[in-house]
């Protein structure tokens, strides 16, 4: 077990007045069998009322309203938990076998598939997927955006670690093994990052494709789901006239002594 703390702000800045602005956040870590949120709080400016909620997928949204004009929404959230791995989750969902709009593979891929596909349990296939992608997929920022798909992404043989969980879940999900998109923080990096949970009959097990590790307990998740979509950290509707935005973002994992 590792007591954490965490600490992630995103500044978004737009470059003309929006109104009428509203949003969804998912940034509360939510409380599972493996991690306990020992405290949290969230701070969002400008200020407004907000609504709490979990989705279908176990995620904590926080939504709102801005309805005057504003050229800026920042929030941070920070606090600590606790996070054991000697304890499992096993909140099974059938939709996880299924690819979906971001992991549909091409023909390209299906070939990638056929070519890698071995034997054995689901830990040392998802195992086997990541040791392959990671030696065909490299990775670099500023090649691929959020709407990429794994397909897109794995005819570029570049991508970020959105693009490696997406590829991964869309061989694994080849393979009939149960996976989805694990939205977090995690001590090698400097903003959010994302990796995958595979089921292996009994419960989840996480593995990192972006480094080709399993998960530790130096990972917090945020949000999961079956891709990005369902998973990202905020979305929002405004009016305006408003042509560009733009996203700074920051976090922070450590470990605390206890």
């Amino acid at each position: 077990m590792k007591r954490v703390q965490f600490s992630f702000t995103t500044k978004l800045t737009f470059d003309d007045d929006v109104h009428s602005h509203t949003f969804a956040l998912r940034v509360i870590p939510p409380e599972t069998t493996v991690q306990h949120i020992i405290s949290c709080s969230l701070n969002i400016s400008p200020f407004t009322d907000t609504l709490q909620t979990m989705d279908a997928f176990g995620n904590n949204v926080t939504s709102g309203y801005l309805s005057a004009a504003h050229r800026f929404l920042d929030f941070s959230v920070h606090g600590s938990a606790d996070i054991d791995l000697s304890k499992v989750r096993t909140d099974y969902m059938p939709c996880y076998l299924y690819q979906s709009a971001y992991t549909k593979p091409d023909a390209d891929l299906r070939a990638f598939y056929e070519a890698h596909r071995t034997e054995g349990s689901p830990a040392v296939r998802a195992a086997h997927f990541s040791d392959v992608l990671s030696e065909t997929v490299t990775y670099s920022k500023d090649v691929t955006t959020t709407k990429t798909t794994a397909a897109e992404a794995f005819a570029l043989k570049k991508g970020v670690c959105q693009d490696f969980a997406h590829i991964l879940l869309s061989l694994l999900r080849m393979d009939k093994i149960a996976c989805r998109y694990i939205a977090g923080l995690a001590f090698c990096d400097g903003e959010t990052h994302a990796w995958v949970e595979y089921w292996d009959g009994k419960c989840w097990n996480g593995i990192d494709p972006a480094n080709n590790c399993s998960i530790t307990e130096e990972y917090l998740v945020l949000s999961q789901g079956r891709d990005f979509s369902d998973c990202a950290i905020d979305r929002g509707v405004m009016l305006g006239s408003y042509t560009r935005q733009l996203q700074l973002v920051r976090s922070v994992l450590q470990e605390v002594c206890v």
